[in-house]
């Protein structure tokens, strides 16, 4: 069964590490490219979806009766599974108790809370919006409107950050028993404010051991308190990993609506235009995509270094049966030399990163790559 992604690229303020396509001035198309998204959707009228995901940008920027409008849409459009998990991404500046319970009466049943921090120097070194206070209120106004499966993000990594100032973030998310956590590193992008201050020497980093160390202390304390450690960079109580961004670790198929959208439908990836203006003359004129045919030798190497993102690893029987060969017959010498490195681990059927394999994935899933 499909997902569906939809791109809401409006934001109150683009952050100083952001490489999304978002606009923190764009508010006046809104109505136009809400319009457009729905025209969007008759292309794929009638399709069955298990996951929906709206993110952005910040989809709750955007005023209530623009959002549910959409909403709306994909229940009048698509054949939405009962109990399909239904996210909205939320900056906690820009939604409260009214618009929670609205949205939980749409159909919402699932909310991604970009909280990043709960230290107020940390969220103003980053051009967040909010306060550690309003993140804080978000969530309780969340639950107080009935949502019980929440995420929240938590960034490390930065330069003025401590190991316990991390930690203490952490302790208090987890005291506000939010059951999803995810815990990014800030990652340095070139076409952002941070990158033009990296490259002038003007942003400090913290140093990758200090990082590493975080990084693992995080890991310890959420097992600690009862969360299972399933992906990289993410954390669940039973029952509530995230559905849709499991999709894209395990390559099912999904749909991508929306400017700078992707989508892997009918074994073909494409996108659409990055821009709100570009986008919305796209799906006007009836725009083509290219749209490339995943090959064999792709679709092998995503299945490694996408499946191997999970804890639980990947299987060598799944493998076969969709492939129709084993894969030690063509990665022998790499899981060989990886395993005796302590980076790959096998057991049976399964292959999966090590502890330490973890701390250095990149280079695991370089080793898959055909």
């Amino acid at each position: 069964m499909n997902g569906l992604y939809i791109h809401l690229p409006f934001c109150l303020k683009k952050c100083l590490y952001c490489d999304f396509v978002s606009f923190s001035d764009c508010f006046s198309k809104a109505p136009v490219y809400i319009d457009a998204l729905i025209c969007e959707m008759q292309e794929y009228r009638g399709e069955k979806l298990d996951t929906v995901y709206f993110g952005g940008g910040t989809p709750t920027s955007l005023p209530e009766e623009l959002l549910l409008k959409l909403i709306c849409a994909v229940f009048e459009n698509f054949e939405v599974k009962k109990n399909a998990e239904i996210t909205v991404e939320c900056n906690p500046k820009t939604a409260g108790l009214s618009y929670f319970k609205n949205l939980k009466n749409a159909g919402v049943n699932r909310l991604s809370i970009g909280t990043q921090s709960l230290n107020d120097s940390e969220l103003a070194f980053l051009g967040r919006v909010h306060s550690a206070e309003d993140a804080k209120k978000c969530i309780l106004d969340a639950k107080k409107a009935g949502f019980e499966n929440i995420n929240a993000d938590l960034m490390f990594g930065l330069g003025i950050q401590t190991k316990e100032s991390v930690l203490a973030s952490l302790d208090e998310l987890i005291s506000l028993k939010i059951p999803h956590i995810s815990c990014y590193s800030l990652i340095i992008e070139e076409n952002t404010p941070f990158g033009k201050m990296e490259r002038e020497g003007k942003l400090k980093l913290m140093d990758e051991d200090t990082e590493r160390d975080i990084y693992l202390s995080i890991s310890k304390s959420l097992i600690k308190n009862g969360y299972n450690h399933y992906e990289i960079s993410n954390y669940a109580k039973d029952g509530y990993l995230s559905c849709h961004n499991t999709k894209y670790w395990k390559r099912a198929p999904y749909i991508g609506l929306g400017a700078a959208s992707h989508s892997f439908y009918q074994n073909k990836r494409f996108q659409n235009p990055d821009g709100i203006c570009e986008y919305i003359d796209f799906v006007k004129n009836k725009g083509r995509r290219t749209k490339e045919i995943v090959s064999q030798d792709d679709a092998i190497s995503e299945f490694m270094f996408l499946g191997l993102r999970m804890l639980s690893g990947i299987s060598k029987n799944e493998f076969k049966k969709e492939f129709g060969f084993c894969l030690n017959d063509i990665f022998q010498k790499e899981i060989n030399e990886l395993t005796a490195l302590n980076l790959l681990e096998e057991n049976g059927d399964i292959l999966r990163l090590t502890p330490r394999g973890i701390d250095v994935s990149n280079e695991v899933f370089i080793r898959f790559l055909i």
